[in-house]
């Protein structure tokens, strides 16, 4: 099978108090919370992709100091594959504030082991296997 895209996706766990910060996707882009990050660009670095990400969506300037590498996913979703990296931070520099409103309806905390129901697939496969201690996980295009 020919693959059409490889792509790689950047994404950061902010915690403070035992709390997760998710970002919650309106309607139109399936309703679910996630994790600030998005897609690496040509010519730029995972890490550099994650702290333009984090200004552009939440407002926060995070240092690579402070940047902790604590999950790597794999997502097979034919004819695409996308490798996720998931980072840890419990220090940044700003006030959180949403950026993006026509991306993002709200960004909220949630305790580490109360997160709503409504995960995406991939942040909920990914904070599971990251607070089971896995470094890495498959996840399964196909789960809702």
């Amino acid at each position: 099978m020919k693959i059409t895209k490889q792509r790689i996706v950047t994404r950061l766990i902010l915690e403070k108090n035992r709390k997760i910060l998710l970002l919650k996707r309106p309607r139109n882009k399936g309703g679910n919370y996630s994790l600030v990050g998005g897609h690496v660009e040509q010519q730029e670095s995972i890490l550099q992709a994650l702290k333009r990400e984090t200004f552009e969506e939440a407002g926060i300037i995070v240092k690579r100091k402070h940047l902790e590498l604590v999950h790597v996913a794999h997502r097979n979703k034919t004819p695409d594959y996308v490798l996720y990296i998931f980072f840890l931070a419990k220090k940044w520099k700003g006030e959180i504030i949403n950026r993006e409103p026509g991306k993002c309806e709200s960004l909220d905390w949630f305790q580490v082991d109360h997160l709503p129901k409504n995960l995406s697939p991939t942040t909920h496969t990914a904070l599971k296997s990251f607070q089971a201690g896995n470094y890495y996980s498959d996840i399964d295009w196909r789960v809702k």
